[in-house]
């Protein structure tokens, strides 16, 4: 049987980190929420939206090496699994408008995942990601700052 963890792990590494589809249809509940800056209106609804998401964030920032992570541990009931992570990223591709500059970027990233019989139902991402959102900021603040 899986622990928590390492389903949280390969949903952030191969999933988060490559896009893998696989890896979130064994890992993510079809009807979880996803709450990150990659979609600024709200959160995520479902694992389809999901994919779509990390789909085209993967394509216009492939990874540079696998995601590192950091530190990574369970509450005390075992429902929720906290990482931080990093991952380098090439800007290779347009998204949301902004044409790729191909800079390599660091994400590091905290995410608190809540689990319900052994799939994420939640995901929500704490980040400090300056330099990207910076990048990101002439697309993101209209939609963000209304």
């Amino acid at each position: 049987m899986t622990s928590n963890s390492e389903t949280v792990r390969r949903f952030i590494e191969d999933f988060l980190g490559r896009a893998d589809l696989a890896a979130a249809n064994a890992t993510a509940h079809p009807a979880i929420q996803g709450i990150t800056g990659l979609k600024p209106a709200g959160p995520i609804d479902g694992l389809a939206e999901y994919k779509g998401i990390i789909t085209a964030f993967v394509q216009a920032f492939p990874a540079e090496a696998p995601v590192q992570i950091i530190d990574q541990f369970e509450s005390a009931d075992g429902t929720r699994v906290v990482t931080r992570f990093h991952s380098r990223q090439r800007h290779a591709a347009d998204f949301f408008g902004v044409a790729a500059t191909g800079r390599i970027i660091l994400f590091d990233e905290t995410h608190v995942a809540r689990l319900r019989d052994g799939l994420i139902v939640e995901n929500i991402v704490s980040a400090t990601n300056l330099e990207f959102e910076m990048l990101m900021a002439p697309v993101l603040a209209p939609l963000i700052l209304r």
